[in-house]
């Protein structure tokens, strides 16, 4: 299923939407996929973006106030110098998508070594495992709950279960900006 829809996805937002429609309507919002070749700062203070689109030949420029670089949202694990180190050193199997293979607490057990180190992971280097969501800010979060609760399981020391009531007691502390 996650391969059909090419990934997670993302709450149906009418206002979104809406924005982009109009957006694309009036020209100043577009959307291109390629690789940048450079960008230049415009006397204006306007950004030059130089880029070699993959719907055509050439080089298109386009003049913006702002740039969204989605370039870090590559997840493919061997483009990512710690992900393809730990793949070719340790030969660590990938899961069907060919991301990092986690356990359901999103622990790389075949990482794990006999002095209790572990090591965890999440978000979309591990789409495919058993969680789909994994890369949502809410997956980040139950991912984050999973892999804290598989340590406290494990006796790591000075390391208690989350909960609400110590959440909040933390939350009061950061907003009168005591130390935790």
């Amino acid at each position: 299923m996650l391969k059909n829809w090419g990934g997670t996805t993302t709450a149906d937002r009418r206002d979104w939407k809406h924005i982009v429609k109009s957006g694309l309507n009036e020209g100043w919002y577009q959307i291109t996929f390629g690789e940048v070749e450079k960008v230049e700062q415009l006397p204006d203070r306007r950004t030059a973006t130089y880029i070699r689109p993959h719907q055509m030949e050439g080089i298109l420029q386009l003049t913006a106030d702002f740039i969204i670089d989605a370039t870090g949202l590559d997840a493919k694990v061997e483009t990512n110098p710690l992900y393809a180190d730990l793949l070719n050193c340790y030969n660590i199997p990938v899961n069907a998508l060919g991301r990092l293979n986690v356990t359901n607490d999103f622990e790389i057990a075949e990482l794990r070594n006999d002095g209790g180190g572990r090591v965890y992971a999440s978000g979309a280097a591990t789409l495919g495992s058993s969680y789909a969501a994994v890369d949502s800010f809410l997956g980040l979060q139950y991912a984050a709950l999973r892999s804290v609760d598989s340590l406290v399981s494990s006796r790591t020391p000075q390391l208690r279960y989350l909960n609400g009531l110590s959440s909040l007691t933390q939350w009061l502390k950061w907003v009168k900006n005591q130390a935790p």
